[in-house]
């Protein structure tokens, strides 16, 4: 690809991935605020939400993803679809929220792996992993941001959760116009074996690398800016702000391992488990805001580490045959862990609270990762890896 062609591909898939991943980062950090403090809805109910999310996630990407032809206007239509759920957030009530909220899972689920899948289609493999890289620093850059962006449309619009919301509608409609001019993946990878694919221990390695992180990333999503707004009586807009110091560090780390790319990836993910207890526990009992800052700049690491390192380790384990199909099926998995944590933890708060879930989770992560080790242990290295 000649240099000026890859700069601009460069650019628009920043403007794509960085304007989509800011609204729907808005999207999962917001509406637990409004569902708390408009609709009144219970702990518990807040996370059963993310649960409906995680369902609508799931279904387009195991049962519809696989079997579209024409990608392009599948991919168009779910960002348009994404941008008519959130500009439709002033007439969200208790009742019909449940219904946009599984559409938002919908539309995420068709989009999400369609721009990993972009990031991929350029034909040299050099800037085909520069490219990739592109895509988890900008993905990062956006989620560094969106805090702020958010707090800045609370201060606009006078504290008005919903209007603020509504709002990042018109950076989804940046990411659709964007979306127009995106190389995508014109082969269907779905005839590849599925069974020979998750079959391998290094597949479901790459799955419990990630999946450590996803009950404090769940409980810090839908709980941290009211655990905020309980503990320290800040306002709407400081309690979003504060998720910029947990994504900037996350953001750093991504920034780390493009300039200085994992060796030990086994050694990596057991400090950015013990980084994940120990944010936990920081988070969990707020002793001050001090400690509750640090705690969330210390959860951003594990963050920013876990989601490139299950990447790489399922780059390292497929052949370029393979690895749509790899990345499919990953991202399906992941979607179920996601329909599920939601729920479990909705049922942890529902007994303890909402301090005490950031301690409780903590168990079910060191169980995860301990699945982990055990992979770790028993897999042998990829031949593609050699």
């Amino acid at each position: 690809m000649k240099a000026r062609k890859y700069f601009i591909y460069l650019l628009l898939l920043f403007i794509l991935t960085f304007f989509w991943r800011a609204a729907t980062n808005a999207y999962s950090t917001m509406l637990p605020l409004i569902a708390k403090y408009e609709f009144n809805f219970q702990p518990s109910l807040i996370m059963y939400l993310g649960g409906i999310g995680g369902i609508g996630s799931f279904i387009t990407s195991f049962f519809i993803n696989q079997r579209i032809k024409k990608l392009r206007p599948y991919f168009i239509s779910s960002i348009a679809l994404l941008l008519i759920v959130i500009a439709l957030v002033p007439f969200y009530t208790g009742a019909n929220v449940w219904f946009f909220i599984l559409v938002e899972g919908l539309a995420t689920g068709a989009t999400s792996p369609l721009i990993i899948s972009s990031a991929g289609t350029v034909e040299d493999p050099k800037e085909r992993e520069r490219a990739i890289a592109f895509y988890s620093l900008a993905l990062s850059t956006s989620l560094a941001v969106a805090p702020f962006i958010s707090s800045g449309f609370l201060v606009l619009t006078k504290e008005n959760l919903r209007i603020s919301l509504a709002m990042f509608s018109a950076l989804v409609l940046i990411s659709m116009v964007s979306a127009f001019f995106m190389r995508l993946s014109g082969r269907n990878e779905a005839k590849i074996n599925g069974s020979g694919i998750i079959k391998r221990t290094y597949f479901w390695k790459a799955v419990a690398s990630n999946a450590i992180y996803t009950f404090p990333f769940v409980a810090m999503t839908y709980y941290g800016a009211i655990l905020a707004r309980q503990a320290f009586k800040v306002s709407y807009s400081v309690s979003v702000a504060m998720y910029s110091v947990f994504f900037i560090t996350s953001f750093l780390t991504r920034f780390y391992l493009t300039v200085r790319p994992v060796h030990s990836i086994d050694r990596s993910v057991a400090l950015g488990s013990l980084l994940t207890v120990l944010g936990l526990l920081l988070v969990g009992t707020h002793l001050n805001l001090i400690f509750f800052l640090l705690g969330y700049a210390i959860l951003g690491f594990p963050h920013g580490l876990f989601w490139p390192v299950s990447l790489i380790i399922l780059r390292r384990s497929y052949s370029d045959e393979e690895i749509y199909a790899a990345n499919s099926y990953y991202i399906s998995i992941n979607n179920v862990i996601w329909l599920l944590t939601p729920f479990i933890s909705g049922v942890i708060a529902s007994f303890v609270g909402i301090s005490l879930t950031f301690i409780v989770v903590i168990v079910p992560t060191a169980a995860i990762y301990l699945i982990y080790a055990y992979l770790a242990r028993t897999s042998k290295p990829s031949a593609l890896s050699r």
